[in-house]
């Protein structure tokens, strides 16, 4: 055991007299050098990124292929100036993405390149006019990136931006030399781009659905999931508990056994109460025998070593220093606790250890076990990983608000002994694990646990 004012480690404050309620403050804030500061997660480590880069990737080669021929279309057959026609192929090109990062200045810029193309294109004969293809392209590139982000407001006034200046286009009358000719393209035009954003705005409300189907199910799979585990925490927590009564009962059937032979002037009565009881002790081992064999995985193997109670706490926190985990320990009790009670907190203390040097590597910790007749405190804090690769590592592991099996085990001990737990991250990037246990196991199976 070391010493409790070695500054290296994490301090836990030594419960005062209201133990329940100082057991719910917050963990203390460790050393300053250890306090660091939370980084935004890369593109790479999200489940959207090979997604979102291929969707990049795509509307930067669409806009890249419209602009090599929005320039030449709009120099040779419209008669652009070449440096405007330059600008109008940006304009038009370049609000693809924008429109994928900026909804609005998206469609305004698409809105500036058809307008800059109205106002300066002179319309071949037979050419379609006043939406050529090159630009009607680029609207429904824009209409559909619009769609599919959900941003249907700015698609719409793109669309109808469009539509309009394309009526004004064709209002002065040297541009009006062939009604049918430029009445055929303009409804194709409209047409088109509105089937376009009709479609879009479709598949975006039918991805949504199968997105929020998808997520039901997960949500589903991850629900049964932990009740799954804990189920098999509960099944391997009731295997130790029948080693635990199996003593106990053990020890009444001997003793209402012997009772006769070691207890003079009993009468027939005594001694025939006394063989009542052995007989009853013996039927309940063999029940016990019988629900442990259905408790019991038949694919595992037998647990034949005695089960770990409060009194192995000591040995395993000597054994974790051993294996280079730096531990501040005080473990003070002030009267013996049950042997359920013992066993939750050894395990308790056993998972937090083993979860800081799963996912804490370098990192301190210190861990507290006080009881003051009614209570028992068992608390574990430790720093924040060593290093930044040993933090990435921590938090890819333990996210917040994730329970691994290791915290459904301790949460599921905490309760069935009648205590509450609770596990979150520190301000400072580490992880706190408080219990508070009765001293004699309490059959509370609406316990919480936070």
């Amino acid at each position: 055991m070391t010493d409790p004012a070695a500054p290296a480690a994490p301090q836990a404050p030594a419960p005062p007299e209201g133990f329940v309620a100082a057991a719910a403050e917050a963990a203390p804030t460790p050393p300053t050098s250890a306090v660091t500061v939370r980084r935004r997660p890369r593109l790479t480590e999200t489940d959207a990124w090979p997604g979102l880069v291929l969707s990049w990737f795509a509307v930067i080669f669409v806009a890249v292929a419209l602009f090599s021929v929005l320039v030449p279309v709009s120099a040779s057959l419209y008669g652009v100036p070449v440096a405007a026609a330059f600008g109008v192929a940006l304009l038009a090109a370049g609000s693809l993405p924008l429109a994928m990062r900026w909804a609005w200045p998206g469609a305004i810029a698409g809105l500036g390149g058809q307008a800059a193309f109205f106002a300066l294109a002179v319309p071949p004969p037979g050419a379609p006019w006043p939406i050529s293809v090159p630009m009607l392209l680029a609207l429904c590139a824009g209409l559909v990136i619009l769609a599919l982000r959900g941003r249907f407001l700015p698609a719409v006034v793109l669309w109808g931006g469009t539509v309009f200046g394309s009526i004004a286009a064709v209002l002065p009358p040297a541009r009006a030399e062939e009604p049918s000719t430029i009445a055929a393209s303009f409804v194709t035009g409209a047409a088109v781009s509105a089937g376009v954003l009709g479609l879009a705005w479709l598949l975006r409300v039918l991805r949504a659905r199968v997105a929020d189907t998808l997520e039901a199910e997960r949500r589903t799979s991850a629900s049964e999931h932990e009740r799954r585990l804990v189920a098999e925490e509960r099944t391997r927590i009731a295997r130790e508990l029948h080693d635990v009564v199996a003593h106990r009962m053990s020890i009444v059937q001997v003793q209402a056994t012997s009772a006769p032979y070691r207890l003079s002037g009993l009468d027939e009565a005594a001694t025939a109460e006394f063989g009542e009881i052995a007989a009853n002790a013996r039927a309940a081992m063999a029940e016990m025998r019988e629900l442990l064999a259905v408790l019991r995985d038949p694919d595992a193997e037998a647990e034949t070593a005695p089960q770990p109670g409060f009194a192995e706490i000591g040995p395993l926190v000597s054994s974790v220093r051993r294996a280079g985990l730096v531990v501040d320990a005080r473990i003070v009790t002030t009267a013996p606790v049950s042997t359920a009670v013992g066993q939750a907190a050894y395990r308790i203390v056993q998972e937090a250890l083993s979860n800081v040097l799963r996912h804490a590597p370098g990192a301190e910790a210190a861990v507290e076990v006080h009881g003051d007749g009614t209570r028992l405190l068992v608390e574990v804090v430790n720093t924040p990983a060593a290093d930044s690769a040993g933090r990435d590592r921590a938090a890819a592991g333990r996210p917040d608000g994730d329970a691994g099996h290791g915290l459904l085990g301790m949460r599921e001990r905490a309760r069935l002994v009648g205590g509450t737990i609770e596990t979150g991250p520190t301000e400072s990037g580490g992880f706190r694990v408080a219990a508070v246990l009765p001293v004699i196991a309490e059959a509370n199976p609406g316990g919480t646990a936070r």
